[in-house]
């Protein structure tokens, strides 16, 4: 049995930012271009690649101008294998933060996802921010004294 001792390594958290507009198009996580506002079914995006053993320690989204969609129009953020595992359907049609959920999930090398639910499509405007902090298990910047 080995012989724990103390941790006296330190790791700064890393921040990172995807901002979107609902008009833009991107390679969507199926591999086909999608724009951001299309109507139907959910489109999904892989949208901040994170590395083996990242854990989510916060993060946020923010609504900066709001979607004109005449439907309903959400986003999730998560995973591929959990699609809303730091943030259920939220309203894109109104400014606001949302803040993300950490859940203390190690991750295995899966990109940050999102999800976006536009009942009608065709939004002309609307302006997106997904934030994340997160660390790396195993990670250290610095070593503190005892």
């Amino acid at each position: 049995m080995a012989l724990q001792r103390k941790s006296r390594t330190a790791q700064y958290p890393l921040h990172a930012e995807f901002t979107f507009s609902m008009a833009d198009t991107m390679l969507a996580s199926d591999g086909v271009i999608r724009a951001f506002n299309a109507a139907g079914a959910a489109q999904i995006f892989d949208v901040l690649g994170l590395p083996p053993n990242a854990v989510i320690v916060g993060g946020e989204v923010v609504v900066e101008v709001a979607s004109n969609d005449a439907g309903t129009a959400t986003i999730a953020v998560g995973d591929s294998t959990l699609a809303n595992r730091y943030l259920a359907a939220t309203n894109v049609k109104a400014a606001a933060r949302t803040a993300l959920v950490p859940t203390g999930y190690r991750g295995v090398g899966e990109d940050l996802r999102i999800t976006l639910a536009d009942a009608s499509g065709g939004a002309t405007q609307g302006t997106v921010t997904v934030r994340a902090q997160y660390i790396v298990t195993g990670r250290a910047n610095e070593v503190q004294p005892t």
